[in-house]
């Protein structure tokens, strides 16, 4: 069975950069609140947003803050918000996938550290 995260998306116009889940770290909370409730991997990204792994499912149109951690010999972290858009097969036992659209990011660095990866990772593969 195919994942629908493998096709292309007509809408979406930034493309994902897949990432070895195991070496990534996601940490997540509601917005606006102090501390982070939930603990994650990272599945893929893209400036516009990205597909990860929660224990704990979370209803569409949720809103979360993320602090990610991305591979590689360096450490990059991001900090952003965004609405969860979509949840992959939330009846599977275990963790669930999800995906969610960034709406801002907290610090303009955090943006720019993303933008850089991908960037990298894109020279590299070319």
């Amino acid at each position: 069975m195919s994942d629908p995260a493998d096709h292309a998306d007509e809408a979406r116009t930034n493309p994902r950069l897949r990432l070895p889940a195991m070496y990534t770290l996601l940490r997540v909370r509601p917005v606006g609140h102090q501390r982070y409730r939930w603990t994650g991997h990272i599945y893929d990204i893209s400036e516009s947003g990205m597909r990860f792994e929660l224990d704990t499912p979370l209803p569409a149109g949720s809103e979360v803050e993320v602090r990610g951690m991305l591979p590689g010999s360096q450490q990059v972290t991001f900090h952003a918000s965004g609405k969860i858009v979509r949840l992959h097969d939330p009846e599977e036992v275990g963790p669930t996938r999800m995906g969610m659209t960034f709406t801002r990011f907290n610090h303009d660095i955090d943006r720019k550290r993303l933008n850089i990866y991908l960037n990298e990772a894109a020279r590299r593969a070319a």
